[in-house]
């Protein structure tokens, strides 16, 4: 069963990490949107082989579980492609309005398409990343935490301890095999085809997405909104709390009808 937890009442918004991540990660984020809104904050399989597919059919689960109706989906990163599978197979149904945060729709290099993560990522690079999940899960976790944050950055020591403790509760054979699963995905038509409020959030200084994937995404799903948030890289919700809670809730008060 899925893992998850509640808080607050109103509006239901539901949170999903990346990979390597967990709900931790959304710890000051949750607390400061559940003053005014129900924030649910799903876990990603962290166990076992897994999919975006089977991501999606868990946070399907969640809603069914719990009867949620007129949420807003957050997904950051890898939680933004679980988002977007999410609403390819089930509808907008129980969704009133979507949160992309730094995600691209296709994760690897291809003709025309240079929004790769890291900027170039390749399915040798996929590979790569594999061969180092499951040689040293540790400097894995602890690579991708530190270039988590803007470029030029010196991160809390304590927060990026913090920070790569939890990725290590996932397991080396979740995390490769989602990470695989996820960079053969492309979502770029499916994502053209939405029909509901979208905001994307994208760092400015972002190490992950260093490329302008923010405003492509802006130009193909109908009536998108883009915020860039100038001092934050590929965690905006950590590294600028205050603009990015502010970002999503005026998104909230004015896409959505609070029950």
């Amino acid at each position: 069963m899925t893992q998850f937890e509640s808080r607050g009442t109103g509006t239901p918004v539901v949170l999903v990490p990346g990979l390597a991540a967990t709900g931790e990660f959304f710890a000051p984020l949750a607390r400061e949107l559940a003053a005014e809104h129900r924030v649910v904050t799903v876990e990603l399989p962290t166990r076992g082989p897994a999919t975006v597919r089977q991501a999606a059919g868990q946070l399907a689960g969640v809603f069914d579980r719990l009867d949620l109706n007129g949420a807003v989906l957050l997904g950051w990163s890898l939680g933004a492609s679980v988002a977007w599978e999410y609403l390819d197979r089930f509808g907008n149904g129980r969704v009133s309005a979507l949160v992309s945060v730094e995600q691209t729709p296709r994760l690897t290099l291809a003709p025309n398409w240079p929004h790769a993560a890291f900027g170039g990522l390749d399915a040798a690079g996929v590979d790569q990343l594999r061969e180092t999940i499951a040689a040293d899960q540790a400097a894995f976790a602890e690579q991708l935490v530190r270039g988590s944050f803007a470029a030029g950055s010196e991160p809390d020591p304590a927060l990026v301890r913090a920070l790569v403790s939890e990725a290590l509760r996932w397991t080396p054979q979740a995390c490769a095999s989602l990470l695989a699963d996820a960079a053969g995905q492309d979502y770029r038509a499916r994502l053209a085809a939405l029909a509901l409020p979208v905001l994307l959030v994208h760092g400015a200084k972002s190490q992950v997405y260093p490329t302008a994937v923010g405003p492509w995404l802006a130009d193909t799903i109908p009536g998108a909104e883009l915020r860039l948030l100038e001092e934050s890289g590929h965690l905006p919700f950590l590294e600028q709390p205050r603009d990015f809670v502010r970002t999503v809730s005026d998104f909230i008060a004015r896409s959505v009808s609070h029950v």
